[in-house]
């Protein structure tokens, strides 16, 4: 048994890794928030545990007396506040003594290596894609620790095609796929290849790597790899119905011009539209690229599935299934 503190672990995807630790029953687990109170996850009251993410000596302070061995950031670092936090939090790890592993908010592609490649680069709407530069800032820092370290990365998240019929742990947005309006601007020509991993697949391997003797720097998941002219068709088989499709030229993407789809039109009050379309075109070029498929970059690395051969993956077409079936 550890004692394991999720932050961000009450919504998002921090709410399902700390249903799946808490599931496990191995450890003792927290969830680290700005304010003290329990929350019902699941079938489970977890304890939370108030820090102050502006302070690195209080945030060392509440992990060294509650003795938490391994920290887990689901915090959203979406922008400055956010990564500022995670960057607290992981000096604050680093200063209270107790904590020998930190998983940073990850649960994506190989920022890293993107960024070697030339990968992502400005598009117009979008200047700067912060959210790569603050995932590396993070591995940069953690690498001046004695922390033992490991990244998820997962390709992109399956559950964005399942809503509204089941809830996406992140902003909703529809994604070259868009199931519930029957529409789909696909990139490229359609065969590229993606790999799409559902929160609950992510959770299960992340909860089961506590286990872990070591953990590697790279945490390789897979869950469903396809192209996106497989996923539009397991799309339609689960509708029921055919979709209206275009598609995106590279061309047009790097002049952030990509189909709308209408699932994205109640999001331009939280990203105006030219730069929710930067950055849907960037993911799209990515798509192309082969970014997100991760079993493009694993390499000799071992997966996650293969160190944890009995954590059963959600694939595409069941998850669609069970999302639309009614």
């Amino acid at each position: 048994m550890v004692k394991v503190a999720v932050a961000g672990g009450s919504g998002g995807l921090g709410r399902a890794i700390t249903k799946a630790v808490a599931d496990g029953g191995k450890h003792q687990l927290f969830v680290l928030s700005r304010e003290a109170k329990t929350h019902t996850i699941g079938d489970h009251t977890i304890a939370s545990l108030a820090v102050d993410y502006s302070d690195v000596s209080a945030i060392a302070e509440v992990l060294r007396k509650n003795e938490v061995q391994v920290v887990i950031s689901a915090i959203g670092v979406l922008f400055e506040d956010t990564h500022r936090a995670q960057i607290n939090l992981i000096k604050g790890a680093a200063e209270a003594g107790t904590v020998t592993r930190f998983a940073p908010s990850e649960f994506g592609i190989d920022y890293i290596k993107a960024r070697d490649n030339g990968f992502p680069y400005p598009l117009p709407g979008l200047q700067q894609y912060t959210v790569s530069q603050y995932k590396i800032e993070a591995i940069d820092l953690l690498k001046t620790t004695k922390m033992e370290y490991t990244r998820f990365m997962i390709g992109f998240l399956m559950d964005y095609y399942g809503f509204p019929a089941e809830p996406v742990p992140v902003i909703p947005l529809a994604v070259v796929l868009d199931v519930e309006n029957l529409k789909a601007g696909i990139p490229g020509t359609g065969n590229e290849t993606v790999t799409l991993t559902h929160s609950e697949t992510l959770s299960k391997f992340v909860a089961g790597s506590l286990d872990a003797p070591e953990w590697p720097e790279k945490s390789w998941i897979v869950g469903d790899t396809v192209s996106w002219s497989e996923a539009l068709k397991l799309a339609e088989a689960a509708r029921g119905q055919r979709f209206d499709v275009s598609f995106d030229s590279v061309e047009s993407l790097r002049r952030s011009e990509i189909t709308e789809l209408p699932g994205n039109v109640a999001r331009y009050s939280v990203a105006p539209k030219p730069v929710l379309d930067g950055i849907l075109s960037l993911w799209s070029l990515g798509f192309v690229e082969g970014w997100f498929d991760t079993t493009k970059h694993v390499g000799s690395d071992k997966t996650q599935n293969d160190l944890q051969p009995d954590v059963e993956v959600l694939k595409l077409k069941d998850f669609l299934s069970r999302a639309w079936s009614t």
